[in-house]
């Protein structure tokens, strides 16, 4: 008959091993039998332990339960045959430590309320600091001067796994964002104009969200992501996220909602044309939102308009001036407003524009094309062709002028570059996720890394130096670790003229704290 379980300790010193034993009896004879190996001993007395296995966990005598280790618990031990690194990439991490708090973004971290914050702010770092996978985390963290900044950090992959899924909780981004938003200043609030768009995440693990989906007629295996950025200043403003095989359409209601229950009142919204349903345009028009999309060639609107207004379109009336009556960014581009009566249900203003920059490129590529085919030349279809070059079509419910118009059209590429971030810089891709909160935690980091990288974007645009610049220029200012201070390598001339561009001043020490 088996008896009581108990803990039975080996070892000597500050390095002791256990395990989970149980004493059976069989006729007269007594002998112990290993329930479970329980490996390195951490904390006795909290019952936290490590082995290959589980990594770092907690187990419970009374229930026979294995647990996640607490956020606060650092685990201490070397790993074998583990060397101190004496020399580290300084200049990447103290930057970018600098930046978070020069943009004030800290109180938003603050907000998420991990038990760690030492892990979370590391992982954010190397979030935006490296290209590589979660796994490669730790020998990151040990190469870097972000252990020195976060000496309390624990970047093993169980516990970066147990991070993600503690700040993916629905509680955790519902105080973020609140903290989050005031930032970006009152406008936002106030009804500013918001883009709205996706990306497509594919996800290299089997997870209930992936699904299969058609968009823009390129078909993935992926989930969805929704952004939601502000105009001019490019800053994610809020995320969510959606099957793959949920259309774009069909979540813009929802967006719309959730925004508001944040505390973003939306006034105007700026659509891509996937969002261009009847349900989505009453339920804007409902909220009192304003939009202005772009109307895909294959309605029955576009058709029928642009075969009516084609015709003169490229007029001297119709082009487009800036308010300085210059070409508005340089390119010649005409445009014509039409109201639009009942469209949907409702009164519409369509802008019928063509690009002739536009036009002019793709007209070169036709051409190309059709003369490397070696096909014969239909002149009224190869005419026909060229006259749908560079045009477009925008539907809204405002009438506005030109130039207004056209910055709200172009305006559209400023959200592919924050997915462009997002997927670059800030550890988007490649995506392995099993677990929803995972995901969750996985975005939401990202997120603060978009935060960071377009705010120094938008510092730098004026400047000859790249995101790309910044990040290999910085990495290569290394420093060394002596038992009490930190001494970094002299800037070159290139890494001070980053540290004045971003007003950031660095120190010839620092002192060292922390277990060494």
């Amino acid at each position: 008959m088996p008896g009581a379980s108990h803990i039975v300790y080996s070892g000597k010193g500050d390095t002791r091993y256990a395990s989970v034993m149980r004493s059976i009896r069989t006729g007269r004879d007594t002998h112990k039998q290993q329930v479970h190996y329980l490996g390195r001993v951490l904390d006795a007395e909290r019952g936290i332990y490590k082995n290959k296995e589980r990594g770092v966990f907690v187990f419970d005598l009374k229930t026979m339960t294995f647990s996640a280790a607490p956020a606060d618990f650092v685990d201490t031990t070397k790993r074998q045959n583990a060397r101190e690194e004496l020399i580290v990439d300084f200049g990447d991490a103290f930057l970018f430590d600098q930046l978070i708090k020069r943009y004030n973004l800290s109180p938003a971290i603050e907000a998420i309320g991990y038990g760690n914050p030492d892990s979370l702010h590391a992982l954010l770092l190397y979030y935006m600091l490296s290209s590589r996978s979660n796994q490669h985390a730790l020998t990151w963290l040990e190469g870097s001067y972000a252990r020195i900044l976060y000496p309390k950090a624990n970047l093993t992959s169980q516990r970066i796994s147990d991070l993600l899924a503690e700040i993916g909780r629905e509680d955790t981004m519902q105080r973020f964002f609140p903290a989050y938003l005031p930032l970006l200043g009152s406008d936002v609030r106030e009804g500013a104009n918001i883009l709205i768009d996706s990306t497509g995440l594919p996800n290299s693990i089997h997870f209930p969200l992936t699904a299969v989906c058609n968009h823009n007629g390129i078909i993935s295996e992926e989930i969805r992501l929704i952004y939601v950025v502000q105009q001019g200043s490019r800053l994610p403003i809020y995320m969510r996220y959606v099957s793959g095989n949920i259309v774009d359409a069909s979540t813009l209601v929802t967006t719309v909602k959730e925004l508001k229950a944040v505390g973003v009142n939306t006034k105007f919204a700026i659509l891509d044309a996937g969002y261009l349903t009847e349900e989505g345009m009453k339920e804007l028009t409902g909220e009192k939102i304003s939009f202005i999309t772009r109307c895909p060639s294959n309605r029955r609107i576009y058709k029928d308009l642009i075969s009516v207004h084609m015709d003169g379109l490229v007029a001297s009336e119709n082009l487009a001036l800036d308010s300085n009556g210059r070409l508005f960014n340089g390119r010649r581009v005409y445009v014509k407003c039409v109201p639009v009566k009942g469209y949907m249900g409702m009164d519409l203003y369509a802008y019928i524009g063509k690009d002739m920059t536009t036009a002019s490129l793709e007209d070169k590529q036709y051409a190309h094309r059709i003369h490397g085919s070696g096909e014969k030349v239909d002149r009224t279809a190869f005419h026909d062709e060229l006259i749908q070059h560079g045009v477009f079509m925008l539907l809204s419910t405002r009438r506005v002028r030109a130039e207004e118009l056209l910055s709200t059209y172009y305006v559209r590429q400023e959200i592919e570059q924050v997915f462009d971030i997002a997927k670059n810089y800030a550890s988007l891709l490649p995506l392995f996720i099993e677990k929803e909160e995972t995901l969750r935690g996985h975005l939401l980091l990202t997120f603060i890394a978009i935060a960071v990288l377009q705010t120094l974007q938008l510092e730098i645009r004026a400047s000859k130096y790249s995101i790309d610049a910044v990040l290999s220029n910085m990495a290569n200012q290394h420093a060394k670790i002596f038992q009490r201070v930190v001494i970094p390598s002299e800037p070159t001339k290139v890494q001070n003229d980053i540290y004045k561009l971003l007003k950031v001043h660095p120190a010839k020490e620092y002192p060292r704290v922390g277990n060494f």
